[in-house]
């Protein structure tokens, strides 16, 4: 398979993967934007929202699962 290493992980031409994770990028970006705006510009507590509500704790975030269509 010429320069493939046997642990590397190849993409098919046909994969959405970088689609439905830039599409989770995206939301987080939003999120932050939200929270932000929630606590008035108070970043620590921004953060701690943005923690609260991040794939970490919601299962219908999780960034292993792709974005339904």
């Amino acid at each position: 398979m010429g320069d493939q290493r046997d642990d590397e992980v190849v993409e098919p031409s046909n994969s959405t993967v970088n689609d439905w994770l830039g599409q989770k990028v995206s939301d987080d970006e939003a999120m932050i934007d939200e929270v932000l705006e929630e606590t008035g510009g108070d970043v620590a507590a921004a953060e701690r929202a943005f923690d609260q509500r991040s794939a970490n704790n919601d299962p219908e975030r999780d960034i292993a699962r792709p974005k339904p269509s």
